[in-house]
């Protein structure tokens, strides 16, 4: 595996977003705001280390200097926690490559925001790995285990061994302690980031991460000037400058271009099922497998109008107590609100035929707005025209509901973007609907994404699904291209982030 292999390693899920939450169509794109990324990777980190800590008698963590072997399930959760916690370091690795440059000319005024972006970053990382491992270390099977391979989150042998070396280094402790001279050395009389900072340097020194290391000013300024760090996700020096300017600044720029959603369009039927990729975004983090994010197209009122224009639509809408049959008149009259919102026009080009769960919650868009993405692939149920029309009226009564912060299918309350897909298609009563599967992971049942194309791929023969198409984004050549069946079904089996080599040839193996 080649050291870029090693950056982005593929992502858990514990306690963590099925979904990419894109950005809404009413706000500009302006950036990443590394300082509110940085405070939502400390969360998931804390969120990962709570959850086996709370568990430690099943882990055998419970106290220390044990040998207890994990059963199946518990060893699957652990591995997860395993890959969840690679993959938030690797994004706070990310963060502090791209603001290096504050110590790369200390001679110079020091920018004041890239040294707390990258010392920020730098305390969470380390303190967090620490506590990982003090907490692995109870247990010395859980070593055994984490050091295996584990080719399915393209984990190498002994990667923890590497870990544990990186993080409880006397190179580690001498970077904490040159950052720690010069923030304090540079910190303005008012600064908004004091009891933050203050707060992590405390955590990092009661793990000893310090080592005791003393230095000067000057001999700080030396340290990071002088010392060649190791990074723990190796980054090669040209793929790193590429990747500075690429999504997380490639500002309001998709791969998917207005001219493809144009032709998607017309491709396109209510009831489908649009499966997308956004690269680039930090909250990509922690998201299982390549697909991010699913919506559901359910078209406007004149496209609903023709296509269900069925005598067994009919039908089923009579039975629903609208005498006259129309679809269209009981979806206005059973969520009123739902149905303004899905006709109302925007500054978008078309009308708002997208249902979808972002982070404002479950909100009717535009398919420009939907689509200004990466990638997409397009599944369409395989389902008769009054099953079609009933997901539909079942996923209008999710309209308004806040994001489900708390990744849980088994509220109602509040939903994530592939919770409104599972249950609008939901089998039941006379409906029947697509049986997506899910899984319990760290105690959250879910169906990320990723795994409904999973399951179409390995369940292709049976389950209620056709392919309708596959935008393939190249980053590269900065468009997306047309796919066959064949490779959208392989894509699941892709890395959760773009690397040095096209998104096609990175493919895991099978389970």
């Amino acid at each position: 595996m080649s050291v870029l292999r090693k950056l982005v390693i593929l992502i858990g899920a514990i306690v963590t977003i099925s979904c990419a939450v894109p950005p809404s169509q009413d706000m500009q794109f302006q950036g990443p705001d590394f300082q509110v990324e940085i405070e939502r990777y400390q969360n998931m980190l804390d969120s990962n280390l709570t959850y086996l800590e709370r568990n430690g008698a099943r882990f055998g963590i419970d106290k220390v200097d044990q040998y207890q072997m994990l059963d199946r399930v518990a060893k699957a959760d652990l591995i997860m926690v395993w890959a969840s916690v690679l993959d938030y370091m690797a994004h706070l690795e990310m963060i502090r490559y791209t603001h290096n440059g504050f110590f790369t000319n200390l001679k110079t005024d020091i920018h004041f925001e890239s040294l707390i972006n990258y010392y920020w970053a730098f305390l969470v990382q380390s303190s967090r790995a620490v506590h990982f491992i003090h907490i692995v270390d109870r247990n010395e099977a859980l070593q055994t285990i984490l050091n295996e391979g584990h080719p399915e989150y393209s984990l190498e042998a002994n990667t923890y061994t590497q870990f544990k070396t990186h993080f409880l280094s006397v190179k580690q402790a001498a970077e904490f302690a040159a950052l720690q001279i010069i923030y304090r050395d540079q910190r303005p009389d008012v600064n908004p980031y004091y009891s933050r900072i203050a707060m992590l340097e405390g955590y990092n020194t009661s793990l000893g991460i310090d080592y005791g290391v003393r230095l000067s000013v000057r001999h700080a300024r030396d340290v990071l000037e002088n010392q060649s760090f190791s990074w723990w996700f190796p980054i090669q020096k040209n793929f790193a400058e590429w990747v500075g300017h690429i999504r997380v600044f490639r500002e309001g720029e998709n791969l998917i271009s207005s001219k493809d959603i144009m032709k998607i369009q017309t491709d396109l039927n209510p009831g489908d099922i649009l499966f997308q990729r956004r690269e680039w975004y930090m909250t990509n983090a922690g998201i299982p497998g390549y697909w991010t994010h699913a919506a559901f197209y359910v078209g406007d009122s004149l496209e609903r109008v023709e296509y269900f224009d069925t005598e067994s639509v009919r039908t089923w809408v009579k039975a629903e107590g609208v005498a006259s049959g129309s679809f269209e008149e009981l979806l206005e009259k059973t969520f009123p609100e739902a149905y303004a919102s899905n006709m109302l026009q925007n500054e978008s080009p078309g009308k708002q035929t997208v249902l979808e769960a972002i982070g404002r919650g479950v909100v009717f868009q535009s398919l420009t707005a939907s689509l200004s993405c990466d990638g997409l692939g397009v599944l369409r149920p395989r389902l008769s025209k009054e099953d079609k029309a009933e997901s539909i009226y079942n996923a209008f009564q999710y309209f308004g509901r806040g994001y489900d912060y708390n990744f849980d299918f088994l509220t109602d309350s509040s939903l994530v973007c592939s919770e409104l897909i599972y249950k609008s298609l939901e089998p039941g009563n006379n409906f029947s609907g697509i049986a997506f599967i899910t899984t319990e992971v760290a105690g959250r049942v879910m169906t990320p994404a990723n795994i409904m194309v999973k399951q179409f791929d390995q369940e292709h023969e049976s389950i209620n699904l056709d392919f309708v198409l596959f935008y393939d984004g190249n980053e590269f050549e900065k468009l997306s291209v047309r796919k066959d069946e064949a490779v959208f079904r392989d894509s699941w089996r892709r890395l959760g982030f773009y690397q040095s080599l096209p998104s096609d040839r990175l493919l895991l193996g099978e389970d």
